[in-house]
C-alpha cells in the first residue's frame, strides 16, 4: 500500500508541473501531458527504487533532472510535434521544477516508505566508541 501511494504522490507532482508548464503555459493537450506524466512517474519510481536507496538525495534528484529532461523532451517531440514555441526551453523549465520536487519526495520515500528519520540535511554520526 506505501508503494501505491508514493506512486500516486509522484503522478500527481508530476502531472501537475508538467500541466502548469506544458498546459497552461504553451497550450500542450491533457492527453499528452497525462501520457508524459504517466511516463515519468513509471521509469522514475523504477529508478527511486534502484538508485536512491544506494546514493544520495542529491544524485537521484540529478537523475530525475535528467530523466525529466530527456522524457518530456522526446516525447514532446513525437507527441506534440511542430510547435510555435521551443520544446526545449519547455523542457528545461519542465525538468528543473520536476527535480525540485523529486528533492522532497525522495525525503517523503526515507521518511514513509522506509521509515528512517534521517534526512537529507542531516549527518550520520558514527556511534560512541569506548
Amino acid at each position: 500500500m506505501k508503494h501505491i501511494e508514493a506512486i500516486l504522490m509522484k503522478f500527481a507532482m508530476s502531472f501537475a508541473v508538467v500541466f502548469l508548464i506544458l498546459g497552461l503555459i504553451y497550450g500542450v493537450s491533457v492527453f499528452d501531458i497525462f501520457v508524459i506524466s504517466l511516463v515519468i512517474t513509471v521509469i522514475g519510481y523504477v529508478g527511486d527504487m534502484l538508485l536512491f536507496p544506494r546514493t544520495s538525495n542529491k544524485i537521484a534528484t540529478a537523475g530525475d533532472l535528467v530523466l525529466a529532461f530527456l522524457i518530456v523532451w522526446l516525447l514532446g517531440e513525437f507527441l506534440i510535434g511542430n510547435t510555435d514555441f521551443s520544446i526545449l526551453a519547455a523542457t528545461i523549465y519542465t525538468a528543473i521544477l520536476i527535480a525540485a520536487g523529486e528533492w522532497f519526495y525522495h525525503i517523503y520515500l526515507k521518511k514513509r516508505l522506509w521509515e528512517q528519520k534521517e534526512t537529507s540535511h542531516t549527518l550520520k554520526q558514527e556511534p560512541n566508541k569506548k
